[in-house]
């Protein structure tokens, strides 16, 4: 049964399901007695701390349970493995979500299990986004935990560099690591990282190495020209974050890898050429003078046909990005 509020709400009677109560005799206590429900020894804090969120693209878009059930635990088996190697650093998945978090002191550990984690993913056909800041991490373990039952599972962390990376990760476009100004400047300064720009955005490269980039190009460019193959492809919101993902691998490398790739895939037999010329055009390359150098390499590539049938194979294992 339905009501109107404005008509009914003074005449509402008392709801059939009534709030749990507690049992047991009330106490009046002093304000001065009253005393915060935490409890120290059991509380983690890191003044100075950087903190990444990593989360799953396209994940509320899923349907298939059992897609969704080896999504979740291909997403977490590489956090779970980073954390045995890195007992310094804190990690909390929950989800298609994890915040990772050190202090300054372990920032590069913190790095090398983010990018540790994103080889694997990628290998698995998933991308995920991230953002990463510095600031302050706090965990903090309440009397409410201590005296709970098993049916109850509670993370609560707070600090500046939490709400920062969660800004981050969500105004970057692409499955990569975002970040800002200040920790852009940290890993820069502290270990000599190369920082990218892509606009108004800064990125923190997450590989370097020819086999990752392969398959981080190849799954997002068949996913982009799928995408392509549609009527508004071009307009589609995803295609932005794929064709981010496509220009970082040619600017991640000074090896002429993920571009090749590019121009392989779109020399194989099953690109249209309308979705060829739609390509040619977002990634600005000239058709034919840039497959000149690399023809050779490109026939010797379609000629096995296993390698694009394993490339579109990982381009499809995850349903939520087209």
């Amino acid at each position: 049964m339905t009501r109107d509020f404005d008509k009914h709400y003074k005449n509402l009677k008392k709801l059939p399901i009534r709030p749990m109560k507690i049992l047991g005799k009330i106490k009046k206590i002093p304000i001065s007695k009253i005393m915060p429900g935490t409890i120290p020894e059991k509380t983690i804090e890191i003044p100075e701390a950087v903190v990444a969120y990593l989360d799953v693209l396209g994940f509320s878009e899923k349907k298939n349970d059992k897609d969704i059930e080896l999504t979740l635990l291909d997403f977490s088996g590489p956090i779970a493995l980073s954390a045995i190697h890195y007992p310094e650093v804190r990690f909390n998945v929950f989800s298609d979500c994890a915040f990772i978090a050190a202090s300054v002191e372990h920032g590069a550990d913190l790095l090398s299990a983010i990018r540790f984690a994103f080889t694997q993913w990628i290998g698995d056909g998933i991308l995920v986004r991230g953002g990463i800041a510095r600031g302050t991490y706090k965990e903090t373990y309440t009397v409410a935990l201590e005296m709970t039952s098993k049916n109850f599972i509670g993370s609560l962390f707070l600090g500046s560099a939490v709400t920062a990376a969660v800004k981050i990760e969500g105004v970057g476009p692409g499955a990569l690591l975002f970040t800002n100004e200040e920790c852009a400047e940290f890993y820069n300064k502290q270990y000599g990282e190369p920082i990218f720009s892509l606009k108004d955005y800064k990125i923190i490269g997450w590989s370097d190495e020819d086999s990752s980039l392969y398959w981080f190009t190849g799954i997002s460019f068949l996913r982009l020209l799928r995408l392509l193959s549609l009527k508004d492809g071009t307009k589609n919101l995803v295609t932005k974050k794929l064709l981010n993902n496509i220009k970082y691998s040619f600017n991640a490398t000074d090896s002429p890898l993920p571009r090749f790739l590019v121009l392989a895939i779109l020399s194989s037999p099953f690109i249209t050429p309308e979705v060829r010329g739609k390509a040619l055009g977002l990634l600005k390359i000239k058709d034919p003078d840039d497959f000149v150098p690399f023809k050779d390499v490109i026939d010797k590539w379609l000629s096995d046909k296993d390698k694009i049938k394993l490339l579109k194979f990982l381009a499809d294992m995850d349903s939520s990005i087209p």
